[in-house]
């Protein structure tokens, strides 16, 4: 890197006032382009090292955050043993306080204060996604009726069930559970048969087009034999 490369990248980062920079010096790994390329004098390296460090290092990146909520997805403890270290979207470090049985989870963070490296802040609200997978699986019951097929599945107490209330109709599901039984038994038969028969066509579409590719592959070939035997045989009688 010449003197005006290393100028540019400076402006670079000062254009853009980046929160993390990471500086590596130049190694020529042998077997690559770059192992016949001339080093930098080792001074001149670690100047520039010094040069680039103070540039970013004078940067505030954070400042402005403080009050605003962030969602945050905790990951590890603090190397202080006493925050929890939970990362924005922006992969913004937060440092939140709170137990270990939150590592893991995500949760909602107010920014209390902020710093070069990271942010502060406090938990307000912890997000548990496995309740709401809990709930949109959850399917709701039908209303009660008479019909021996849903009797079982329906909204009915085992009190009421087989009882009128209201002026409704309650299922009786002691007299149904088998009818029930033997419907779901007769559905999964009827599906059963009727994926062995969708599998039992495939694999005969599957070998009519092996097949019809077979034909063609010998077709190919003996019209190709007998080109060559053609044109054998006219250069024989031509030297005749």
């Amino acid at each position: 890197e010449t003197d005006e490369d290393f100028t540019q990248t400076v402006e670079l980062i000062k254009d853009y006032k980046l929160s993390q920079v990471h500086i590596s010096q130049f190694y020529p790994r042998p077997g690559t382009p770059a192992a016949k390329m001339k080093k930098v004098q080792s001074k001149i390296v670690k100047q520039r090292s010094r040069e680039l460090t103070c540039v970013f290092e004078a940067f505030a990146p954070y400042t402005g955050m403080e009050d605003k909520v962030e969602r945050i997805w905790i990951t590890e403890i603090a190397t202080d043993g006493v925050h929890l270290v939970g990362h924005t979207k922006g992969y913004i470090q937060v440092l939140v306080s709170g137990p270990e049985s939150m590592l893991g989870t995500s949760a909602m963070a107010r920014i209390t204060s902020v710093g070069r490296w990271s942010v502060f802040g406090e938990v307000i609200e912890t997000l548990s996604s496995a309740n709401v997978v809990t709930q949109s699986q959850e399917e709701k019951k039908p209303p009660c009726s008479s019909d021996s097929i849903t009797c079982g599945t329906c909204d009915c107490s085992a009190e009421t069930c087989g009882e009128e209330k209201s002026g409704e109709v309650v299922c009786n599901t002691s007299e149904n559970i088998s009818k029930q039984d033997q419907t779901r038994n007769y559905k999964t038969e009827e599906v059963k048969s009727k994926n062995e028969v969708e599998k039992k066509q495939e694999v005969v579409t599957q070998w009519g087009s092996i097949d019809k590719a077979l034909v063609c592959g010998v077709f190919i070939s003996s019209l190709t034999i007998l080109v060559l035997f053609i044109s054998i045989a006219s250069k024989i009688l031509l030297r005749l």
